[in-house]
């Protein structure tokens, strides 16, 4: 697939450049430059949410989010280790912010975790689940995006996104249940 992308993409450079070399030139400077600006606000916007997390960490009110989710891990999850359980915390919880990029480092550590613990399966599969699916209350990401982009009313998106993930969580759940054993 990435040949024919490569080749699909060299092609329609060649046929630009020969019929439109300004064209060209500017579209794919003015191109980069849009995805550096974006690149930039992304990063930042991550910085912010990953330093807040480190804080969290570092004052203990991590655990506290880790106890409140207990009761939810034990639902979902089964018996899982404390440890993964306070890395899965913390991925729910941000997921709930909507930092998908920021929720990657807590979720391989709770993967890594599971993984020291025989049958875990159950519990990993639950959790890829629930993080390809991640209810969002605040998508930043996409408000990031949207308001980057000069959009006129970027919090448009907020309810449709709560019930749009809430909606894919809760059948995922409800199939992970159903169709995979090995809770107990």
């Amino acid at each position: 697939m990435n040949i024919i992308f490569g080749l699909a993409v060299t092609v329609s450079v060649g046929i630009l450049i020969c019929t439109n070399p300004d064209g060209v030139l500017s579209a794919m400077l003015s191109g980069g430059e849009k995805a550096l600006n974006l690149t930039l606000k992304m990063v930042v916007i991550y910085a912010v949410w990953l330093g807040i997390f480190e804080l969290l960490d570092k004052t203990g009110l991590s655990d506290k989010i880790a106890k409140l989710f207990k009761p939810v891990n034990r639902f979902l999850f089964g018996s899982i280790p404390e440890k993964a359980g306070d890395f899965i915390s913390m991925n729910l919880s941000a997921n709930l912010l909507g930092m998908s990029g920021a929720t990657t480092p807590m979720g391989i550590k709770s993967i890594q975790e599971l993984e020291k613990y025989p049958g875990t399966e159950y519990a990993i599969t639950m959790f890829f689940v629930i993080n390809a699916t991640s209810v969002q209350l605040i998508p930043s990401s996409v408000l990031a995006l949207r308001t980057s982009m000069g959009s006129a009313s970027p919090a448009d998106i907020i309810l449709p996104t709560i019930l749009a993930t809430l909606l894919s969580t809760v059948i995922g759940v409800l199939l992970v249940k159903i169709f995979v054993k090995g809770k107990k």
